[in-house]
């Protein structure tokens, strides 16, 4: 299959490649859940928009050079009655003052520089894996670009019983990784001859912050070997060779919901 901007997130690319949400999408420490990842490959269920995705589809578009086409297209942005009525919602204003802070620190600029929104493929553990690298420096850097509420709050990872940072909560840097073994085998380089991952984040805050982060190879390699202890399974259940886990609480789980044993209240989990 080869994959397009149009085509690349629709079901028959998500059944042909893997990709970093969709691994994460299986494995219960990124928050995933094998069932609705599985329901997801089957057309059987969506997730429901949310406008935290839209904002960040928001601020890509401009990164794209495409904000003007995007605002055309996306009508539901704008308010539709009362005193703002043909104005933008007050949550995508907010978006047009990150991207302001974006465009007026040049350090900003130089790395989100290059080509926009490049899909790379390359197989990685024994299947296809599908990227698309926000900005592309070919043989110079890769960055990606993120719209967060803000960077201090501390995420509880119920698999691990401990407080991590966004970075570690969100698998970013299990993203950054992927990202830089595909970039470097769909380019032909050596083993561990990676490009250093950035990552722009810009915040949602009054005013937004922002950062430039790297990973280095330490850490690319690091989070290789969480994707290699994981894909193993990741691969059988997609493959359909063992019984997905449902994790009980996702909006999947939730939503397909059957008690099959009442539960001794001391079963509730606080954390």
């Amino acid at each position: 299959m080869k994959l397009t901007k149009d085509n690349y997130f629709s079901l028959e690319a998500s059944r042909a490649y893997m990709s970093v949400s969709q691994f994460k999408g299986f494995v219960p420490a990124y928050g995933g859940c094998e069932a609705a990842a599985m329901a997801k490959l089957a057309g059987e269920w969506e997730e429901p928009d949310k406008d935290a995705l839209e904002e960040g589809k928001f601020i890509h578009a401009w990164n794209e050079g495409a904000l003007e086409e995007f605002k055309a297209n996306n009508p539901q942005m704008y308010s539709s009655r009362g005193a703002t009525k043909g104005e933008l919602k007050s949550n995508f204003k907010r978006c047009l003052t990150m991207i302001e802070v974006l465009e007026s620190d040049p350090m900003v600029l130089k790395v989100l520089a290059g080509q926009k929104e490049v899909i790379l493929t390359a197989e990685l553990f024994g299947i296809q894996w599908k990227v698309m690298l926000d900005s592309y420096q070919p043989g110079i850097v890769f960055a990606d670009l993120k719209a967060m509420k803000d960077m201090d709050s501390k995420h509880w990872n119920k698999e691990a019983q401990a407080y991590e940072n966004f970075i570690e909560h969100y698998g970013y840097g299990l993203q950054m990784a992927v990202y830089a073994e595909v970039e470097r085998k769909a380019k032909g380089r050596k083993p561990e001859e990676w490009l250093l991952p950035h990552m722009v984040v810009v915040t949602k805050q009054d005013p937004p912050d922002h950062e430039i982060l790297f990973f280095d190879f330490d850490a690319i390699a690091a989070s290789l070997r969480v994707v290699g202890n994981h894909i193993e399974r990741v691969k059988q259940v997609k493959a359909g060779e063992v019984e997905p886990v449902p994790c009980g609480t996702c909006e999947y789980c939730r939503q397909t919901k059957k008690i099959t044993r009442i539960k001794h209240f001391s079963e509730l989990s606080l954390y």
